[in-house]
């Protein structure tokens, strides 16, 4: 787990179209909290809504799920076609009258913004380019003239190939009515928008989910700025991803020399210094974004060089108790269960028993939340190992 994905509470469409940025610059490995396919479709299905759009004297029918529990639904624009008006299901059965209210057929992405009674389920979403081979999980209704629509089906696959622009190629099946719905990774997050498929094929594809960056929003001078710095860190993570390091660290360098109070630049670059060996440059990366802005990644990121790479161990456990200050804090529970553990396992070693006990129930009673039994059975397995300890 090298980067954080954050999730926000959006108040209108220009509010969340500049927070996506924020939330997609930041992204997130995959693999951390990886989950079963039950839980899985039992966490995300919730969030997948039916849009019916008027195209004459039919419907454009298909899937968009829901970004904020306030009321934003992210589907294909090929969907809404040229509609300010279009009618939304939820999960639930209710039914709303959505307004278009961001389109970029560029990229065949539209925003569209209802008004609920109450909270509504909502998705993560990741940009952080999934690797080729990786799983992944597509969310939609597909329909026929045999079936109808199938509300909320549930296929899997792998990534297949991925362009230089990022377009995502897939094998989990998709077909008419699928369009829209949610890609999603191992840990549950968005990492791709299904865009079209070809059923009985693996012609399927899906938009990067770092394109939501290109809805138009508010043009203030800000919003091009957090527009240009996203554009260096999804190109940066994607060159990472591919293992491109060197290519990484240009990418964030450049971005860095024109932004350089940005810290999520920072973080990234360090992260990529880190793969490359240059521990002190990395320390100095986020030592920068930490005086920026103190977050927990930045933190988590900098505990793992002290403990793995410099060999600080008392330093070590300074940051990840920042890290879990500030989690517990801000409720950002991706990291917290490592942090946790991490914890523990140097508290362990420094022979301080009863904190590393602490530690090892804290980190099993997040993995418990995240369903992730591996992580959950290594850290019971510590606290045994600690207690026969004569």
């Amino acid at each position: 787990m090298k980067l954080l994905a954050k999730t926000v509470t959006v108040l209108n469409s220009a509010a969340i179209l500049r927070s996506l940025a924020a939330l997609i610059a930041l992204g997130a490995t995959h693999g951390a909290f990886a989950l079963d396919p039950v839980t899985i479709y039992q966490r995300s299905s919730p969030a997948v809504a039916v849009i019916e759009a008027p195209n004459g004297k039919s419907f454009n029918r298909g899937s968009g799920f829901i970004l904020s529990s306030k009321g934003f639904i992210l589907t294909n624009q090929h969907i809404v076609g040229n509609n300010r008006q279009v009618r939304i299901k939820l999960a639930d059965g209710s039914v709303y009258q959505g307004t278009v209210v961001s389109r970029n057929p560029n990229v065949d992405l539209a925003m569209i913004q209802i008004q609920p009674q109450k909270p509504l389920p909502s998705l993560r979403i990741q940009a952080v380019p999934p690797q080729i081979g990786q799983k992944v999980y597509a969310i939609g209704n597909p329909s026929s003239k045999a079936t109808g629509m199938l509300d909320r089906s549930l296929s899997d696959g792998i990534v297949s190939r991925i362009d230089e622009s990022g377009l995502i190629q897939f094998t989990a099946s998709v077909t008419f009515g699928s369009s829209g719905g949610p890609l999603l990774n191992e840990d549950g997050y968005v990492v791709g928008i299904v865009r079209s498929g070809a059923p009985g094929t693996n012609f399927n594809f899906a938009v990067p989910v770092g394109a939501v960056n290109l809805l138009p929003g508010r043009r203030s001078t800000a919003g091009v700025q957090v527009q240009q710095i996203n554009h260096y860190i999804t190109v940066g993570l994607l060159q990472f991803r591919q293992n491109n390091f060197q290519k990484a660290l240009q990418v964030f360098s450049a971005g860095i020399q024109q932004y350089p109070s940005d810290p999520t630049l920072y973080s990234n670059r360090g992260i990529t210094r880190r793969f490359l060996r240059d521990h002190q440059g990395a320390l100095k990366d986020f030592t920068r974004s930490i005086q920026l802005r103190p977050s927990s990644m930045a933190y988590f990121n900098q505990a793992v060089l002290y403990e793995s790479d410099l060999k600080q161990p008392q330093q070590a456990i300074k940051d990840y108790s920042e890290a879990i200050r500030i989690n517990q804090k801000w409720g950002s529970p991706i990291t917290l269960g490592d942090a946790f553990y991490r914890r523990g396992r140097l508290q362990s070693q420094q022979g301080n028993k009863k904190a590393a006990i602490a530690d090892f129930k804290q980190a099993a009673k997040v993995y418990s939340q995240f369903a992730n039994r591996d992580r959950y059975r290594a850290a019971m397995d510590q606290i045994t190992l600690i207690t026969t300890q004569p």
